[in-house]
């Protein structure tokens, strides 16, 4: 579940009456826990909100155009943490950076929800077949990196 922390006036959602503070559980009896759920279920023009209310579960049906937002605002964009490279390699572009530059810089991202959202490159080595399922299923595109060296 992820906490709603906002619903935009006059929003699908808002109009429904989703609240601030509540629990988002599914959207049209599929488990949310990050944005590209969020997304990918809500895209159609009939969606069936499960909200979690003070420990009550609620079921709101909201109708709009297909693809409109439904309005609400989550505590961080990606609604869960970012996905970082457990890779160690030797030619990293990110080690090889100047210190002193903006911290966020030199966080090593590995996150497929980012390079379909945004463009980042992903090496496909930190994923796991659940995340590999996803991509196939919801047809995202990803830019993916491709690294060698001369091991010889």
């Amino acid at each position: 579940m992820v906490k709603i922390n906002s619903v935009a006036d006059g929003s699908p959602a808002g109009r429904c009456g989703v609240r601030e503070g509540d629990l988002l559980s599914a959207i049209n009896g599929h488990k949310v826990k990050d944005v590209l759920d969020y997304m990918y279920y809500a895209a159609e023009t009939e969606v069936t909100l499960d909200i979690v209310r003070h420990g009550e579960e609620l079921t709101f049906r909201v109708e709009k155009d297909e693809y409109d937002d439904l309005g609400l605002e989550f505590e961080t964009f990606l609604m869960d943490s970012k996905q970082r490279c457990s890779n160690n390699c030797v030619f990293c572009f990110i080690d090889q950076m100047p210190p002193g530059m903006r911290e966020t810089l030199y966080f090593k991202d590995d996150d497929a929800r980012l390079s379909f959202l945004q463009g980042n490159y992903v090496t496909l080595t930190n994923l796991h077949q659940e995340d590999i399922d996803r991509i196939i299923k919801m047809k995202l595109n990803i830019n993916v990196s491709v690294h060698t060296t001369n091991c010889a």
